[in-house]
């Protein structure tokens, strides 16, 4: 396939996928939090149940890998899963009110995401394994592709509502953002006259499998590392605690204007989540990726303890401060989740593996702060937060000091 096609590709799939956590994220929690005013321990049952989805991700990455090699059956997968994701929004502008069905739109959409997002992986680490190159231009375009779609999000919002409150303005901002997310549909047009996977790619893939010749011992440390790896970055996304507090926190906290502030100015957080990414992209490929997510990962706790102390003015310059040290650390865990797993005779399988590591996260402390809320402070809840990363920052402390350990030791060798 023509990489930039490919490319392209990318940017529109994740740029709708972006549309839709735009809305999960900032405006469906804010909808259901402030203006229905929902009972909260009903809500986190639903979002419990609807992430739970989340952990099916690495089945479906060894089915794709070990059992499903036509490209055709990838691309059939790949038409349904869009039309699905695409259907599921309808259904849930029928009754807002019902949480139930708030809950089904949330377990489809994970559900077609997850099949999305396993098919571009896989593309992914096909193309990364022919350059390295390739592989930090897809994940700037990927994680670019998102920060454009919360943008757009945010002005709409800040078009459409004028009245927080009013439930007819809300009713159009999700209706407007349902017709964000039908270019999904346009892939189809991309994938039906081009070559996803090409032989060549298999063949070398298959060839790096043979010519391995890691010592156990060595594939026992790595496998121990990764284990320690999931279990830090899985403490590292503890925000997700608070993080779909945060607009009805700053509407509670502060003040109606000071949300609309927050929401027009969401993009300068999009464009420092951006250069986070740009600039990981490039401080990348010249010292340690694993020292890097720790570095980035003690500079996001840092602002994370400074959050709950905030006026307005310093809360807005935390959260881009929050979004470049994310971003950064987020790209450093994706580039050791790649690096790791392109050497496993299931890449696919062992990447979703790494990965979900921020699902299980999800499914954990999203209904978990969400019910806490009810009668404790969402200061409260970034102060847990940042205790679970201080642990995580200790855990990542000691296997870099491992593996530094290790290169001495080789060296003298």
């Amino acid at each position: 396939m023509n990489v930039k096609k490919t490319y392209g590709i990318f940017f529109l799939v994740y740029f709708t996928l972006g549309v839709f956590e735009a809305y999960f994220v900032l405006y469906i929690p804010l909808f259901y939090y402030e203006i229905l005013a929902v009972n909260r321990n009903s809500l986190a049952f639903i979002q419990f149940f609807g992430y739970l989805s989340l952990i099916f991700t690495p089945v479906f990455a060894y089915m794709f890998d070990a059992h499903i090699k036509s490209e055709r059956n990838h691309k059939i997968f790949v038409f349904l899963c869009v039309i699905l994701l695409c259907s599921c929004f309808s259904i849930f502008l029928i009754n807002k009110n019902i949480l139930l069905l708030y809950g089904f739109f949330l377990g489809v959409y994970f559900l077609s995401r997850m099949f999305i997002r396993t098919i571009m992986v896989k593309i992914f680490l096909t193309l990364s394994v022919e350059s390295p190159k390739i592989k930090h231009h897809m994940i700037l375009i990927v994680n670019g592709a998102r920060g454009v779609s919360f943008l757009l999000v945010s002005l709409v919002f800040d078009f459409i509502i004028k009245n927080v409150y009013s439930l007819p303005q809300w009713e159009m901002f999700f209706t407007i953002g349902w017709m964000l997310t039908l270019p999904l549909l346009s892939i189809v047009l991309f994938l039906r006259n081009n070559t996803i996977f090409s032989d060549q790619s298999s063949k070398n893939s298959n060839e790096d499998i043979e010519s391995k010749s890691i010592k156990k011992k060595s594939q026992k440390m790595v496998l121990w590392g990764a284990i320690f790896l999931f279990i830090a970055f899985f403490l590292a996304s503890s925000d997700l605690i608070f993080l779909s507090l945060v607009s009805s926190w700053v509407l509670t906290r502060y003040n109606e204007s000071s949300l609309r502030i927050f929401i027009s100015l969401y993009y300068v957080i999009t464009i420092f989540a951006l250069l986070g990414y740009y600039f990981a992209s490039k401080i990348a490929k010249r010292i340690s990726n694993h020292f890097l997510l720790l570095i980035f990962c003690c500079i996001y706790l840092f602002f994370l303890v400074l959050l709950p102390f905030s006026n307005f003015p310093m809360f807005l310059v935390i959260q881009c401060g929050l979004a470049f040290a994310g971003y950064i650390a987020n790209y450093m865990y994706v580039s050791i989740a790649q690096t790791i797993s392109v050497n496993t005779r299931y890449k696919t399988f062992v990447y979703q593996i790494l990965l979900m590591s921020q699902s299980i996260a999800n499914i954990v402390f999203t209904p978990l702060g969400t019910s806490l809320s009810a009668f404790i402070s969402v200061e409260i809840l970034i102060s847990l937060s940042s205790i679970l990363l201080a642990f995580s920052c200790g855990i990542q402390l000691t296997l870099v000091l491992v593996n530094k350990i290790k290169q001495i030791k080789e060296f003298n060798k």
